[in-house]
């Protein structure tokens, strides 16, 4: 077996969920296998291994009454239009290695037209990034992506544990702001508790 064997065609399953009042668009990698979402329902952070939705009850002292299916997005879409809120990925089709999730087993392919997001809902003010590794998460993937459109990558600073900056588009300025992933990784590496990811995320999106 080649060592390129274990690599996978993927295109995202799913479309970009933008709407016309958008003020906030979160911006993540690459989706979870399908496996792991197979308990839940089929769209962003939906995987097992992710509390990107729990973070949002807590931030937002709302809870969801639906965990899986059909129901369960159409909820979680009712309710991120309401509060202005956007969801996409950096990448459109990616090389996925030995099945896997991580940042650091997924390989861009082509990305998603990000600017073209930005210019068709002008209302966005401000882009989270749910993951921030150097190059392969979905700041780095964002940066080697202004780098191909010709922008310099904006110095961000850190402010307890949000890295934050502001990027001039097209005579705009959108914040960018970072968190740390809600990926279930950083809670069991001890990088943050999910009280801490309750927080960070509070301070990004209220």
């Amino acid at each position: 077996m080649s060592q390129y064997d274990n690599f996978e065609i993927c295109d995202h399953p799913f479309d970009q969920f933008i709407k016309p009042n958008c003020k906030l668009l979160i911006i993540g990698t690459f989706p979870t296998h399908q496996r792991n979402y197979r308990d839940t329902f089929p769209y962003y952070y939906a995987g097992n291994g992710n509390v990107f939705w729990p973070v949002i009850e807590k931030v937002y002292h709302h809870d969801f009454k639906h965990s899986t299916g059909a129901d369960a997005i159409l909820e979680r879409q009712v309710f991120m239009e309401k509060k202005g809120i956007g969801l996409t990925d950096m990448l459109q089709k990616a090389y996925r290695k030995d099945g896997k999730s991580q940042d650091d087993y997924i390989f861009p392919i082509t990305f998603r037209n990000i600017f073209e997001a930005m210019r068709k809902f002008d209302s966005i003010e401000t882009i989270v990034f749910t993951s921030r590794t150097k190059i392969i998460g979905a700041l780095g993937l964002f940066e080697t992506y202004l780098l191909q459109n010709n922008y310099d990558p904006p110095e961000l600073n850190e402010y307890d544990k949000v890295k934050e900056g502001h990027l001039i588009f097209e005579g705009r300025e959108i914040e960018l702001l970072v968190p740390y992933s809600t990926s279930r990784t950083v809670i069991e590496k001890k990088r943050a508790t999910f009280n801490e990811l309750i927080d960070m995320y509070e301070r990004c999106l209220t």
